[in-house]
């Protein structure tokens, strides 16, 4: 399992480095733990407390990728304080929780199941991999979205056109006819694009297929719209 936080989400990384210089000035010295993981690391994690020996540590199975460490956009941390990695006598987990909630990570230590203290991540796809799976589909085609500030408007287009294409038989079906029917990781996206007049729709509605949403988003996230 890597600690390679390189190996993540650009955001993740700059938030990463935020959270252990903010630590330090008050006192706490974070180390990074665990971040990405492949699905065998993840679902080697899954089998511990149930087909080997040890604690359940993870609800998530790799083989369905439901962890976000495998999406690279999750990382763990540790004290490196030499008062051991995992002591939380002093609530010093909670107190580097606080921090990172206030960065705008998410924090493993307000889950109940299971709460995990030492965890981290990107909120804006929620506290499970499920908004991720359906936007992209799997890891390779998110990761193609993460490095877009040195791609062409063109190269981002047909980089979105192709991860679109991957789920147009499983989705053409779902459209959406109003700026409330629009899952929440569109919504933003509509709505700039209706003020810009550029997305109008029929007499229907908006008429706004699964597959088209996913393209404007991903075009969106990438600055084309701007």
């Amino acid at each position: 399992m890597s600690r390679d936080i390189t190996m993540c989400h650009p955001q993740l990384q700059e938030l990463a480095q935020g959270l252990i210089e903010e630590c330090k000035k008050q006192g706490l010295i974070v180390k990074l733990g665990e971040c990405f993981r492949s699905a065998e690391e993840q679902d080697a994690l899954y089998a511990q407390g149930r087909t080997k020996p040890g604690s359940i540590v993870t609800n998530a199975k790799g083989s369905s990728y439901q962890s976000m460490h495998q999406w690279g956009v999750a990382f763990d941390v540790i004290r490196n304080d030499g008062k051991g990695a995992y002591n939380d006598n002093d609530g010093w987990f909670g107190k580097v929780g606080k921090i990172g909630k206030a960065l705008g990570l998410e924090w493993g230590g307000d889950w109940t199941s299971p709460v995990d203290k030492p965890h981290f991540q990107l909120k804006q796809w929620g506290s499970t991999a499920s908004k991720l799976k359906k936007l992209y589909g799997n890891v390779e085609n998110f990761k193609k979205t993460w490095e877009v500030e040195d791609m062409t408007k063109e190269e981002v287009k047909e980089i979105a056109t192709q991860v679109a294409n991957d789920m147009v038989y499983k989705y053409a079906d779902k459209v959406y006819n109003t700026v409330e029917e629009v899952p929440e990781w569109g919504r933003d996206t509509v709505k700039k694009l209706i003020d810009k007049g550029a997305l109008k729709g029929s007499e229907k509605g908006l008429d706004l297929s699964y597959t088209l949403l996913r393209l404007l988003v991903i075009n969106d996230r990438a600055g084309v719209y701007e």
